[in-house]
């Protein structure tokens, strides 16, 4: 004969039925939101790389003038604001540029010598005449300082002082941070080169005045958003870094004409080489 099941056996049957589905629930709640959380990170980590990607196509597009001269108005400006780990603490960074980098193609300035301006800023941020939606890098762009109309040049400023006139638009959403260092000279990269690539990264600065002349390299580093408080500490202040060489730095040191100008000058005057500017000119 066989026998019943008694109350505390049917109880601690219903107890562990009852614990297993909660470890079950938990189980899969926590493998679930693990893997929202990387998928979201995965997103912002190419939103952020399509943004740097960007900006150093827009270093290498850099714009000087080819007339023998400096021009303190196609100079590199940066404004050091800290380390760059959030939008207080982020670095602005101006330059003279062409093409379609950062404006876009079918921006009608990307045909012609332009000026942008790259910040994050963050959301709420009322500073501005339309306030930013989203937390995110941004760029404000001017058209070339010769497009300016020649009767309204000393009623209106048209320089990025201007907050009405140049509004920011935005790049990419989820980049909270941007830091900006630089090599300022050839000189001092033939010096790093000698050493290891840790003393390359130690001989970059955090300063770079407004000036008429645009650095050797450009580091540029990157960090990205994440509001899960769980990962924060782990990769919010992670960070992507590029280094960029900017290949008109010796020609904004002396006003050098372009190669094949430099050519056809010495073979008028008969002569083999010649001797180039100092960079006396530079601030």
């Amino acid at each position: 004969m066989r026998r019943a099941f008694t109350m505390i056996e049917m109880l601690l049957a219903t107890m562990l039925v009852g614990v297993l589905t909660t470890l079950s629930v938990l189980t899969f709640q926590s493998v679930t939101h693990s893997w929202q959380a990387s998928t979201d990170y995965m997103d912002k980590l190419q939103r952020t790389d399509y943004a740097l990607n960007q900006v150093v196509s827009g270093l290498r597009s850099m714009y000087y003038p080819h007339d023998g001269e400096q021009n303190g108005k196609y100079g590199f400006i940066l404004t050091d604001n800290g380390d760059g780990d959030d939008p207080d603490d982020s670095d602005v960074i101006e330059w003279s540029k062409t093409g379609s980098a950062i404006v876009g193609t079918k921006n009608a300035i990307a045909d012609t010598v332009h000026r942008v301006q790259v910040m994050v800023l963050e959301e709420g941020d009322n500073d501005w005449e339309v306030p930013i939606q989203k937390t995110g890098l941004y760029a404000r762009l001017m058209g070339d300082s010769a497009l300016i109309p020649k009767d309204d040049k000393d009623e209106t400023d048209y320089t990025f002082g201007n907050d009405e006139l140049y509004q920011p638009i935005l790049i990419s959403d989820g980049v909270v941070g941007m830091n900006c260092r630089v090599l300022k000279t050839a000189e001092e990269a033939e010096e790093s080169a000698r050493s290891d690539a840790e003393n390359d990264r130690k001989r970059f600065e955090d300063e770079f005045a407004e000036s008429n002349a645009v650095p050797y390299k450009v580091e540029l580093t990157f960090f990205i958003e994440n509001r899960d408080d769980e990962f924060r500490s782990q990769t919010r202040r992670a960070p992507l870094v590029r280094i960029v060489r900017i290949p008109i730095h010796e020609q904004s040191l002396d006003g050098a004409a372009p190669p094949s100008a430099d050519a056809k000058d010495e073979k008028k005057k008969g002569g083999t080489g010649g001797n180039r500017r100092t960079a006396g000119g530079r601030k």
